[in-house]
């Protein structure tokens, strides 16, 4: 009886470290992927300052217009203390091609 609680027991241990060893897996794969896409619309926005001479691409750009508007409701979220994914790293990107 005493070596079934005993296995039960190393067996919850071992399903538990497993299941946070994937969290954790899931977790870096998902931030990897984020800053990925992150980079991927900084590229498509630099090519529209470019282009256009501003980054005040509208909603109706497309995904970039949605983005650019993600990025200031980032950054506002930072300013108020909240949980954001706009890192300084990124504002100073941003600010680079002149995104206000």
């Amino acid at each position: 009886r005493g070596q079934e609680a005993a296995y039960s027991e190393e067996t919850l241990d071992s399903e538990s470290t497993e299941e946070y060893n994937w969290r954790n897996q899931y977790s870096s794969q998902r931030q990897y992927n984020d800053a990925q896409q992150w980079n991927a619309r900084f590229q498509e926005i630099k090519l529209y300052q470019a282009k256009h001479g501003h980054c005040n691409a509208p909603r109706s750009a497309g995904k970039i217009g949605g983005w650019v508007n993600n990025q200031r409701h980032q950054y506002r979220l930072l300013q108020e203390g909240k949980q954001s994914n706009m890192t300084d790293e990124r504002i100073q990107k941003l600010e680079s091609i002149g995104f206000q």
